[in-house]
């Protein structure tokens, strides 16, 4: 009979999040699971359910990392916070490595294609707090004088949000770090130059 390994619950949840970052949800069999989480298959279905219910433990792990983080509280900075945010996710330096592999949210949005309801609101969630920390800059940038009276912060916020999702898409999409970290100080300069419109 072989051997349970004991895994602290958070560490696999965060070994289980890097994998399903690199390789998706489907790529992702549960041996390798096994091997590079420590998590046995026999504890992968009492313990977490099985592999739907762990990658979704997963990604509120993410989403908790990203809904505290800086780079997110940046964006809702005024308008220099919309656009540092922006130059931050382009600088591979300023990023944990495996942020080269875009966005784990995005990712999973785009494998799942709203067929499994509990990503669906997981999705959401995610969309929620980078539309939110997008607009409450831009309506901050819009108190402080720095957007005119009309500045549309709504409809704006959505091109950003867009923004940031290509962003991330090129980021995953690309060898090396040029093209990510090009795009990124062009919207920055973009968004900059809707100081004083």
């Amino acid at each position: 009979m072989s051997r349970s390994r004991k895994v602290e619950p958070a560490a696999a949840v965060n070994a289980a999040m890097e994998l399903f970052w690199t390789h998706g949800f489907c790529e992702l069999g549960t041996r390798q699971i096994e091997q590079e989480t420590g998590i046995t298959r026999f504890t992968l279905q009492t313990s977490y359910g099985g592999k739907m219910q762990l990658f979704l433990a997963a990604l509120d792990a993410y989403l908790d990392i990203f809904e505290q983080s800086e780079m997110l509280h940046t964006a809702s900075g005024g308008l220099e916070g919309v656009a540092v945010f922006f130059e931050i996710r382009g600088d591979a330096a300023a990023m944990p490595d495996i942020a080269c592999q875009g966005c784990l949210m995005l990712n999973s949005m785009s494998e799942f294609a709203h067929r499994e309801a509990e990503v669906n609101l997981r999705t959401e969630r995610y969309l929620s707090l980078l539309r939110r920390g997008i607009q409450t800059g831009l309506e901050r940038a819009k108190e402080d004088g720095d957007l005119s009276a009309e500045f549309d912060t709504k409809g704006m916020a959505e091109v950003l949000l867009g923004a940031a999702l290509g962003l991330n898409a090129v980021i995953r999409a690309s060898e090396g770090d040029a093209a990510g970290k090009t795009m990124a100080t062009s919207i920055a300069a973009m968004v900059r130059g809707w100081g004083g419109s």
